[in-house]
């Protein structure tokens, strides 16, 4: 079989990618996981979070890439020592690997333009999904179109997903029918490690770390007095990315986070424990993607700090956007509007979206290069 070639830039691809490493090692499928260095903190504790057993190849033992200017001089050592590292597994016996990446980071289209010049075949997770705008969100949706051309294989987690890839030249395209953080989900809500250590009956909880957030003033300003004013109906614990809080700081809205004293300043922790302190929320505040979907599968009513989103998870339903909101979240939190937003919980244990993937590239792995 063709070797397997995980490249794992950013902690949230980790995750995403957690039980397809655990269901590889089930099935018994060669493969490495290579870490990019996009982001480092955390990394191996996510690492043990999940008890992943694949063999982690670290080229690089770097500080976190938590600014603009640090991904751009980061991006030509990464690309370089990817085509590197996927040259030395290519294998006249076996052929050329499948360079397995995921999402639509910088790391995703680096590791994919890198794969495919180094020779191998990309194979892109969660695949397909578009907020239909070039810019918005940026660079994401950018890395997203780039990544599509450089795919050989794709897993798609929606049928509309799964379309907009057929128009793309790939090999076969397989539809997963959710997405693998489903299955993330599922492994936090059950894990003993995922309690968490948040007393209060209820809160709240913000997560923001959008570049287009935090590289404005006016709205990272705008989200901070949010916060702060919600904190007054009560406590908001804001989670900190390493980007953010380096925005923050440098802004001097920090401070003004640590002053209001219903706001808690939380560092990074695992993602099991995350998990927990959303599901126990009254509602969540965010940007991110990831979160959105986690969200929908918990049903916390959820507010989100875009304009559009990518994907169609949760919204319509626990999930709005907060440009449809009229007038301050205050208002709308103390109306009641956005606890009816409440839903039950759908984990789908009928679907498993990791098994299927990792079906896909066991059948993948087994076609020798010439016939692709």
């Amino acid at each position: 079989m063709r070797q397997c070639i995980f490249v794992i830039g950013t902690r949230a691809q980790l995750v995403k990618v957690a039980p397809v490493l655990r269901m590889a090692a089930e099935f018994r499928l060669p493969h490495t996981v290579w870490l990019s260095g996009q982001h480092t903190e955390s990394i191996s504790d996510l690492i043990d979070d999940f008890e992943i057993a694949s063999e982690i190849v670290r080229p690089a033992l770097t500080n976190e890439r938590a600014t603009i200017v640090g991904l751009i001089m980061w991006f030509p050592s990464a690309l370089w020592t990817c085509y590197k590292y996927v040259r030395s597994t290519y294998a006249e016996v076996t052929g050329r690997p499948l360079v397995i990446v995921h999402g639509d980071t910088l790391s995703t289209f680096a590791s994919a333009l890198a794969g495919r010049i180094a020779g191998g075949t990309v194979v892109h997770l969660e695949s397909g999904l578009t907020s239909g705008k070039l810019f918005d969100p940026f660079p994401e949706e950018i890395l997203r179109r780039l990544t599509f051309r450089l795919t050989g294989y794709a897993t798609c987690p929606n049928e509309n997903a799964v379309r907009r890839m057929q128009s793309y030249r790939c090999y076969e395209i397989v539809n997963t029918l959710e997405n693998t953080l489903l299955d993330c989900v599922r492994y936090a809500v059950t894990t003993e490690n995922s309690r968490s250590t948040v007393t209060e009956q209820s809160y709240f909880v913000a997560s923001i770390h959008r570049v287009q957030n935090i590289y404005s003033r006016s709205k990272l300003a705008g989200i901070v007095q949010e916060i702060i004013e919600i904190s007054r109906i009560g406590k908001v614990h804001f989670v900190l990315h390493p980007a953010t809080e380096k925005r923050l700081t440098k802004l001097g809205l920090k401070d003004l986070l640590s002053n209001a004293p219903d706001v808690i300043l939380e560092p990074r922790m695992s993602y099991t424990q995350f998990v927990s302190l959303l599901a126990g929320a009254r509602a969540v505040l965010s940007d991110g993607g990831s979160n959105q979907e986690e969200l929908s599968y918990l049903g916390v009513p959820t507010v989100l700090f875009r304009d559009r989103s990518e994907r169609p998870d949760g919204i319509g339903r626990n999930v709005i956007l907060r440009r449809t909101i009229n007038g301050p979240l205050t208002g709308f939190i103390e109306s009641g509007m956005l606890d009816k937003l409440r839903r039950p919980r759908q984990l789908h244990a009928n679907v498993e979206p990791s098994r299927r993937t990792v079906e896909a590239l066991a059948r993948w792995s087994s076609i020798t290069s010439g016939q692709v």
